[in-house]
């Protein structure tokens, strides 16, 4: 979230520069000219509104994608975490099987670092709640 504040910021920023800077506004002419494109829009105020806005839209589409992707990351992780603990529930039985998922649950928030593969953890808590963790031969 940090990086969309930062280009909305800079885009405000910028579009606020082009609105009180005479050069901005000839250097678009000059180009624009050479492609024969009409200019009559080419006001400052209409070129610091667009690239403000263009910032501010870019920005907005960063956020809900980060959004997106920890909204995933979330469900998936609920996911996980009801599978255990169905797993667990159906060797050991439903009160192991709170026990356990109360300790896996302050397991993974209890990290700085959000783990989603993470097994330390899984093995931790089993062991904290009393689950026999089966080892192969």
């Amino acid at each position: 979230m940090g990086f969309a504040t930062a280009i909305a910021l800079l885009s405000v920023a910028v579009g606020a520069a082009i609105f009180w800077s005479g050069e901005a506004s000839a250097w678009a002419y000059v180009i624009l000219q050479a492609h024969e494109v009409p200019n009559n829009w080419l006001e400052p105020a209409y070129m610091g509104l667009f690239v403000a806005g263009t910032g501010l839209f870019l920005a907005y589409w960063v956020v809900r994608i980060e959004q997106s992707i920890v909204g995933w990351a979330a469900d998936r992780t609920i996911a996980k975490l009801n599978r255990e603990y169905n797993e667990v529930a159906q060797r050991y039985g439903q009160d192991k099987a709170d026990e356990f998922i109360k300790q896996r649950a302050s397991a993974l928030f209890e990290r700085e670092r959000f783990d989603l593969f993470g097994r330390d953890d899984l093995t931790r808590a089993m062991a904290a709640a009393g689950v026999r963790i089966p080892t192969k031969p």
